[in-house]
């Protein structure tokens, strides 16, 4: 059957939401005895951009991955989605709750040998914050005034306003938290050549190939790294990704293919690990470029969408469907559901040709996407040019504002409250739809001003309201996250932001 046919079935039909955990081998994993030594090799979907905060950008979850070996944030997420001290070990807030004082671990190092002191973390962080150097990151993190240096293993933060989101956003991962090398990045050698804290020591980066990272001898909690190398390796197609774990070339990869994911599920030969998360699939609408200006347009494009029928046919229901990214309820967010009648009323009220570009990654999941929504836009009356680009190209376009229509993700989150703060804000660097109203504005402010967690939530569902009503953005299917690992792969503790703890696992060959 076509992709048209799959589409076309699934809307005259109606497909149920099917979602089993599928953990299988899982009680392996607390065994003894973790196995020291080897060689770890990780599939991954797409290629780094680099490693610096600044010139290198957000990372995406395959730069997160890597990236999480070599540099390591103030504040960790446990498995539990809790907070835990790791380069910090406490933390302590003002009365006013516009300063955050954090104590800093002693006797770590950075990979040159050089001490990791307060003064790195500051410089690290006002580096991010200046507006002349232009950093995506920025933009989750404003609230932060700056971070000075108290004595050499505390640092203070001060904020502009009391800031709930602070905690999150340091224990984040494409947020600025993970803490680099300043001497790298003042050589302006750390995009290419990364230096941090972490358990492991950049080796080799074959661009599109590969990225090889060594174990740190002289990392300050080595007793908990059992590895001697991990391999990432860039395999963009899922299924020779997928083969490549089935012939034994690669040790796990990271996948949401629900290809890949129902075939894992059913195969003994493998082990499945999956962990639901916040935050989700997103549909950007550039609101800047025409015919999108107009608000009449873009919600005949929502109408037109239908995330259930993506759902259905590009994740094959593994990922649930929700209507804003929260991991609570809101209630009633104004969702504009598919219509292709409503959208046809609004393509006429809007009384011009309507015509559209999309830009997609090359990879099949990207392709699929488009053809799915080129389909539903011509039902209704739109049409809808796709323009496939590799995947840092992609965001490359997106940040400079040369688009009109893209995917996108709100990364999984304890709090996405930062993400959806960037991505809201007229002044927000981060704002990649260019949608700019007060009430966003005033939502926005209220939310981030928040002095307490239930205000603090109403405000983040009232926001998800409104963008589903202006239409700027399109939420989607919820982040699930799958490992598929060789029964051999011990020690998984789940994800953190999106991102598997990869660099903490073993490999029992005995």
């Amino acid at each position: 059957m076509s992709k048209r046919d799959l589409v076309s079935t699934y809307l005259r039909r109606g497909t149920a939401l099917v979602l089993a955990a599928s953990v299988a081998g899982i009680a392996g994993i607390a065994q003894a005895g973790p196995t020291k030594g080897g060689t770890l090799t990780v599939g991954l979907e797409t290629d780094v951009r680099g490693f610096d905060t600044v010139k290198g950008g957000v990372y995406g979850i395959s730069g997160r991955t890597v990236a999480g070996a070599l540099e390591e944030p103030l504040i960790m997420y446990t498995p539990d989605l809790n907070y835990a001290p790791h380069l910090a070990t406490s933390w302590t807030n003002s009365s006013d709750g516009k300063t955050w004082t954090i104590k800093l671990r002693q006797g770590v190092k950075f990979h040159d040998g050089s001490d990791f002191e307060a003064s790195d973390v500051a410089q690290h962080l006002n580096r991010i914050l200046d507006p002349k150097n232009k950093s995506r990151s920025r933009g989750f993190i404003t609230a932060i005034k700056n971070a000075e240096v108290v004595d050499t293993h505390t640092v203070r933060f001060n904020l502009v306003h009391p800031w709930q989101g602070f905690l999150p956003a340091m224990a984040g991962r494409d947020m600025g938290s993970l803490i680099e090398s300043p001497e790298q990045t003042v050589a302006g050698k750390q995009n290419r050549h990364p230096i941090g804290t972490g358990p492991y020591i950049f080796q080799e980066w074959r661009g599109g190939d590969r990225v090889i990272v060594t174990k740190n001898p002289n990392y300050w909690d080595k007793d908990k790294i059992h590895l001697d190398k991990i391999i990432y390796r860039i395999l963009p197609d899922p299924q020779t990704r997928y083969q490549s774990l089935k012939a034994g070339d690669v040790d796990l990869i990271w996948t949401d293919r629900g290809s890949s994911i129902v075939s894992a599920r059913k195969d003994k030969s493998v082990v499945v690990y999956e962990q639901s998360g916040s935050g989700g699939g997103l549909f950007l609408l550039n609101a800047s470029k025409p015919p999108l200006d107009s608000e009449i347009v873009r919600q005949a494009v929502r109408h037109a969408m239908n995330q259930k029928a993506v759902n259905a046919v590009l994740w094959k229901n593994t990922r649930p469907f929700s209507e804003h990214p929260m991991p609570f309820d809101c209630g009633d967010v104004n969702y504009p559901h598919h219509s292709i009648e409503k959208a046809k009323a609004l393509v006429k009220q809007y009384g011009k040709p309507i015509k559209l570009q999309m830009i997609h990654t090359t990879t099949p999941r990207g392709r699929e996407y488009g053809e799915i929504n080129q389909q539903l836009l011509k039902k209704a009356g739109m049409e809808l040019e796709l323009l496939p680009v590799d995947q840092n190209i992609l965001v490359k376009r997106v940040f400079t504002n040369n688009y009109m229509m893209s995917g996108w993700r709100i990364a999984d989150s304890v709090d996405v409250g930062p993400q959806l703060f960037g991505l809201s804000f007229s002044k927000s660097p981060y704002n990649i739809t260019r949608h700019k109203t007060p009430m966003l504005d005033k939502l926005s402010l209220g939310m981030r001003m928040a002095k307490d967690e239930k205000t603090r939530k109403l405000m983040q569902c009232k926001m998800a309201a409104y963008i589903n009503k202006t239409s700027n953005m399109a939420f989607g299917a919820k982040n699930n996250y799958f490992i598929i690992m060789q029964p051999n792969v011990k020690g998984m503790r789940g994800f953190s932001y999106g991102t598997p703890y990869v660099w903490y696992l073993w490999k029992d060959n005995g």
